[in-house]
């Protein structure tokens, strides 16, 4: 009895997995609502609080690099050629992260001028 059971709900299993994939494929190849609009007015009505984020993240990241700069110097009046490799790669990674954020910034300033 307890075989048949234990059967009988593997079958049921795999007939909601079957089931539950098809219905997800068919979400995935339905058009989705566009949600600009609802995205649009959260940003306009939290914008102060966006921009604060995005200025305390320029804050970390300025922080990062400054340590960094440290770091370097450190590693480098140590004779530690390989920590100074390793340390320049993440500089020009910070780096990178730096101009994203400033891009971003600027991005959400020109876009709520416009929309906001």
């Amino acid at each position: 009895m307890k075989i048949k059971s234990a059967l009988t709900a593997a079958g049921l299993a795999g007939t909601l997995v079957i089931a539950g994939g098809a219905t997800s494929a068919f979400a995935q190849s339905a058009p989705r609502p566009t949600t600009d609009g609802a995205r649009g007015e959260f940003v306009c009505a939290n914008l102060d609080q966006i921009q604060q984020l995005q200025t305390e993240r320029a804050t970390l990241v300025t922080d990062r690099l400054a340590l960094l700069a440290d770091a370097r110097v450190a590693a480098g009046a140590g004779g530690h050629t390989a920590a100074v490799a390793r340390i320049d790669a993440r500089r020009a990674r910070t780096a990178e992260r730096q101009a994203n954020v400033a891009e971003r910034q600027t991005a959400l300033v020109d876009w709520a001028a416009v929309h906001c």
